[in-house]
């Protein structure tokens, strides 16, 4: 089967289709129809690019995963020491959050409607997560190195997945609640997490 152009024009238009009506209005509760209809693309031009709904959802997650990324390291690169970058994560939720109109982190939004963490979209999903855990390991080691002898015990294993584990409550509890508090109570527990 030949690959999908993924610059092409017809592409971009299915994908942004679809990024945003699976996060408006869920990833089952949006047919390939309803996309091919929206998009302006032919039905053709859709199963060529997407063979499957699945192999769209992949690919949304793996582009949602991308852009959130980029944004991530842009939001923190000229924060000048570790310790700063990692409270940096959390409070980069605030404004991201109100920028894209919050109704829940999109990456647990699709998880939840996939049973089989075997699933192909919930491995992509795995991946973002797995990701931003490791920005927050690289932090780690660079501020175990900066603070010597007063963090030598600390078991950075442990402290990332804390990490992981505020951060993703934050995202759940923010969708939840809908409201930016549950992100600035996240940068207030990250602060006394590195304490």
């Amino acid at each position: 089967m030949k690959t999908p152009r993924t610059d092409s024009d017809a592409y971009r238009r299915i994908l942004a289709t679809a990024q945003d009506l699976f996060y408006r209005n869920g990833y089952r509760a949006t047919g390939i129809n309803e996309i091919i209809e929206k998009s302006g693309v032919a039905k053709a031009t859709f199963y060529a690019h997407f063979p499957s709904k699945e192999d769209l959802a992949v690919a949304y997650v793996k582009s949602m995963n991308e852009l959130d990324l980029d944004a991530l390291e842009a939001g923190i690169r000229n924060i000048p020491g570790p310790d700063e970058k990692l409270v940096a994560l959390f409070e980069f939720l605030i404004p991201w959050s109100e920028k894209n109109k919050y109704r829940g982190c999109g990456y647990l939004n699709i998880s939840s409607e996939i049973p089989d963490a075997a699933h192909p979209v919930r491995q992509a999903t795995k991946g973002h997560f797995d990701a931003i855990r490791a920005i927050v390991a690289g932090l780690l080691q660079e501020l175990k190195a900066k603070r010597g002898k007063a963090w030598k015990q600390r078991d950075l294993d442990k402290v990332a997945d804390d990490f992981m584990l505020i951060f993703a409550g934050a995202l759940a509890l923010g969708q939840i609640y809908h409201d930016p508090k549950p992100f600035r109570e996240a940068v207030a527990s990250a602060k006394r997490l590195l304490e």
